[in-house]
């Protein structure tokens, strides 16, 4: 939850901020013991692996003792706070999902024979990537469990849901046919956004599009980072903490990396929205149709070239003193939102 829903249950709350360079430490250390295992490891988020050791887990006396090696490792290198729970099974939406079955530190193993039976208890709600707004629609139609999923038609599936129905008819009979993609491997960049949830102080409309300002500074500093230049902004808000979200995308005649030139597709998006309120809960804007910056001629106008020193001098200044350093005069006319407790919402890049 929030931190202003927190302290509204809570009113004696203590929040303690984490260490961002901590949890990142951690994951390097977990992520050098799993690569000694196999080099086919997909890193899914900061503290969840997908592993596939078909080739290997024979070397180790099967999947279940190679899982109990896996632990001692951890445990020997990590201590005994940091836990970690296996689930394995012959896909990895299975194997996520009898993980999350056998928390805390557990090992589970799902074989495909008992696939079937499970198809018929599990709630479609419980299986990673099937969200809030999926399992409604679901279920309004009598979808329940996995084994309905299965069963469903999957022309009505995908009429619903696009592409993405023909893989939830997948799941609902047992299968799961995206392969686990080595880290070093894993497809380039797609797009670079971000989002904000706003406390109850910032919902207002003129105040949501002065936090939006920041964020289109963000994500092209990211993409200027990354060595990205992009064309189609997608610029996307909710209205309440639960409620529906809305987006719409526009597609510039130019590629930018320039916070401003986002904000303004932004702005030209809304403008094409026919949806009017006074209170945003949640702001989001993200680039995509993305080409590596060293492809393209460099500028012509001597407008976009002053534009273009500007922000490589203010990402100099906010490399050497910080983000805050410099910043625009927009987000003075509001308080900075406090970062998440994780540290990863400064768009800072990690790698393995």
């Amino acid at each position: 939850m929030t931190n202003w829903e927190a302290r509204r249950l809570c009113p004696s709350l203590i929040l303690v901020s984490g260490k961002a360079e901590r949890y990142i430490a951690i994951t390097k250390r977990f992520l050098s013991i799993l690569k000694r295992y196999t080099p086919l490891l997909e890193v899914f988020s900061i503290d969840e692996v997908f592993m596939d050791v078909t080739q290997e887990a024979a070397r180790y006396g099967g999947p279940v003792s190679m899982a109990r090696l896996i632990k001692d490792e951890f445990y020997e290198a990590l201590g005994q706070y940091i836990t970690c729970t296996i689930g394995i099974a012959s896909n990895k939406t299975f194997a996520k999902l009898i993980a999350s079955r056998h928390k805390p530190d557990g090992i589970g193993k799902l074989r495909d024979e008992e696939i079937p039976s499970l198809l018929e208890e599990i709630p479609v709600g419980e299986v990673c990537g099937i969200g809030r707004r999926i399992e409604t629609r679901l279920t309004k139609v009598g979808i329940h469990t996995l084994g309905d999923l299965g069963r469903a038609p999957g022309r009505y599936l995908k009429q619903e849901f696009g592409i993405y129905g023909l893989f939830l008819k997948e799941i609902g009979q047992g299968r799961d046919p995206t392969p686990v993609v080595s880290y070093t491997t894993a497809a380039s960049v797609k797009s670079v956004g971000h989002s904000k949830s706003l406390p109850p102080r910032l919902r207002s409309y003129d105040l949501a599009f002065l936090v939006l300002r920041s964020l289109c500074d963000k994500v092209g500093r990211r993409m200027r980072k990354l060595g990205y230049v992009g064309r189609t902004v997608h610029f996307g808000f909710r209205l309440s903490s639960i409620g529906p979200h809305y987006g719409k995308q526009i597609t510039l005649p130019f590629s930018t990396d320039d916070g401003e030139a986002i904000y303004n597709a932004c702005l030209v998006t809304r403008q094409k929205m026919a949806i009017h309120t006074p209170s945003i809960s949640q702001v989001s804007v993200s680039v995509r149709n993305l080409t590596e910056k060293g492809c393209l001629p460099a500028c012509l106008l001597e407008e976009d070239q002053r534009r273009e020193r500007l922000n490589n001098v203010t990402d100099r200044i906010r490399d050497r003193f910080g983000e805050s350093a410099i910043i625009t005069g927009e987000t003075l006319l509001f308080k900075a939102i406090p970062e998440h407790v994780g540290g990863f919402s400064q768009g800072e890049e990690w790698e393995f």
